[in-house]
């Protein structure tokens, strides 16, 4: 675990992690409910989103996850499960260097691990310390670190595959975050589930999450594409991901999608 993240880190960070180790097909999907929104008018300049940090968050996001997971290992693949696999499998690398931003508990390395054809070296990057205490008690050995999205501990063109793994939609700095996967990836970029909007701008809305109030962004699909060109990331393909359909709180139909970016020189 340690040589991979060698090959990724700078030398300072390198030394801080040194120490830090050494330290202790058809899914049953059920409804999503639309209650508890709040649209947010206008800015909502650096509002944080602390409650992903909350310790009871992590225990409460892992049992949500269980029965998915089980299901899943029982060959009943969630919508998002499969994209995320086609997504990998569109870049065509083998053994590739993939680290997943947003990671939570890392269930993804398990989905990468079962049913992707290629081979994975996977690293997970979260900003909740509970979140990666799960992931480490849940997958022994999983190559894991702390960092933040809009400022990641990477060095430029140093991963293959940068995933952000179902993790715009809670990022105020979501600009900020696209630019620093684009920086740190050599030749892809994935951006896993992103909620979208056809005509409405984008739109923030505050709602609980595993008993947290959070915020939450349904993008505008134009405007991020936009982002992503101005960022030097083409769109070679964009994935149905999980079904979420905000109409009755929005005004318009949303969808996710999951996007396969190249990077451009």
């Amino acid at each position: 675990m340690q040589v991979l993240l060698k090959t990724v880190l700078p030398v300072g960070v390198r030394h801080l992690l040194k120490r830090w180790f050494r330290q202790p097909v058809c899914y049953e999907r059920p409804k999503i409910p639309v209650q508890g929104y709040e649209v947010l008018w206008g800015e909502v300049p650096g509002e944080p989103n602390h409650g992903w940090q909350v310790p009871d968050v992590a225990k409460r996001q892992l049992a949500a996850f269980t029965p998915i997971l089980e299901q899943m290992r029982a060959g009943k693949m969630r919508e998002d499960f499969s994209a995320l696999v086609e997504a990998i499998s569109l870049t065509q690398m083998d053994n590739p260097l993939v680290v997943e931003v947003g990671c939570g508990s890392a269930w993804n390395k398990e989905v990468m691990g079962k049913f992707s054809n290629a081979r994975v070296r996977y690293v997970g990057l979260d900003y909740g310390v509970e979140m990666l205490k799960t992931a480490r008690t849940t997958y022994p050995g999983i190559a894991t670190l702390v960092g933040d999205a809009a400022e990641l501990p990477f060095r430029n063109g140093s991963i293959d595959i940068l995933v952000s793994g179902t993790l715009l939609m809670h990022l105020m700095s979501y600009r900020k975050a696209i630019e620093e996967s684009r920086r740190v990836s050599r030749r892809w970029c994935i951006f896993h589930t992103v909620p979208l909007l056809q005509t409405r701008e984008t739109t923030v809305l505050r709602k609980d999450a595993y008993g947290q109030p959070t915020l939450e962004i349904i993008f505008n699909n134009a405007e991020l594409h936009a982002i992503f060109t101005a960022n030097s990331l083409r769109v070679c393909a964009a994935i149905d991901s999980l079904p979420y359909d905000l109409q009755p709180v929005l005004g318009e139909p949303t969808v996710t999608k999951t996007f396969v970016c190249e990077v451009m020189d």
